[in-house]
């Protein structure tokens, strides 16, 4: 796969739409950091962020924390920190992990918003991420893509990309490497993993009922340290035409995988006793 100069690789205005307030640091922290004239990066949270961390039990849950509003500053301060200011970042405000209940709303505000930034480029979840608010968004970007007269390029960026379920437990091993553009972020690794840092809600246990953060150390050390790798779309190559293998596997996968480990986790909050806890927010 191409080593790219970003600066080359993503001219003009790039609007950046994420899902929630952490993914476009997770996916694109260092893209962002080594771009240039910050002032043409625009980024679009789609949902609200309430949903995360929730708790697996959530009929234990009685906090009335107001986490969106926590979840929004977070994500100015980690994006102020990379260089992108307040008036370049808008909340859409859909609830959190109901975007595929939101279609027609979706598509109405993200048109609003591409035709207000006229991006170059605009950057949204793979198709295959396992969160199903990604996949909704990639869709609705996708359609906008094949039907908006602003003319614009796609691009795919990766958030969950690691999969228990895969050979080799990355599903960006099933995608062609001459159609991945590659990110060295090796001299901006550092302020990525301190941008990350400002996503509290994420990145600690910040509730007396979580087991662990939703990021781990081991997570954001990961992404901190790798390349960022993003694909552009071609329409010619749509949904699992991408794929090289597995592709009936990885289709079920991607099903399977997200109920899975909802599961496990419930189980390990019955065991480790998180009635007990009932939701208490820790300072």
């Amino acid at each position: 796969m191409p080593i790219v100069d970003p600066n080359q690789a993503f001219q003009g205005r790039i609007l950046i739409v994420a899902p929630h307030m952490d993914d476009e640091a997770l996916a694109c922290g260092g893209l962002i950091a080594r771009l240039s004239q910050k002032e043409r990066i625009h980024i679009v949270y789609a949902t609200d962020g309430m949903q995360s961390p929730k708790p697996v039990l959530p009929m234990r849950f009685t906090d009335s924390f107001d986490l969106a509003q926590l979840r929004m500053q977070e994500a100015i301060a980690a994006m102020e920190f990379l260089g992108i200011t307040p008036s370049n970042i808008r909340f859409l405000g859909l609830p959190d992990g109901e975007l595929a209940h939101h279609k027609q709303a979706l598509i109405s505000l993200l048109k609003e918003e591409i035709k207000l930034v006229n991006p170059e480029n605009i950057l949204v979840p793979f198709r295959y991420d396992r969160h199903p608010d990604h996949v909704a968004l990639n869709h609705v970007a996708t359609d906008l893509y094949q039907h908006c007269k602003l003319k614009f390029a796609l691009i795919e960026y990766f958030v969950y990309y690691r999969w228990r379920l895969l050979p080799g437990g990355d599903v960006r091993r099933y995608v062609p490497p001459s159609s991945i553009i590659q990110v060295d972020i090796t001299s901006v690794s550092e302020r990525k993993r301190a941008a990350l840092d400002f996503f509290k809600s994420q990145t600690t246990k910040y509730f007396a009922w979580q087991t662990r953060p939703n990021l781990t150390t081991q997570i954001l050390d990961e992404v901190s340290l790798t390349p960022e790798l993003f694909l552009r779309y071609d329409q010619n190559v749509p949904g699992a035409a991408l794929l090289t293998r597995y592709t009936s596997w990885i289709r079920i996968a991607h099903q399977l995988e997200p109920f899975l480990k909802t599961r496990k986790d419930q189980i390990v909050a019955l065991l480790k006793g998180e009635f007990l806890q009932n939701g208490t927010r820790l300072e």
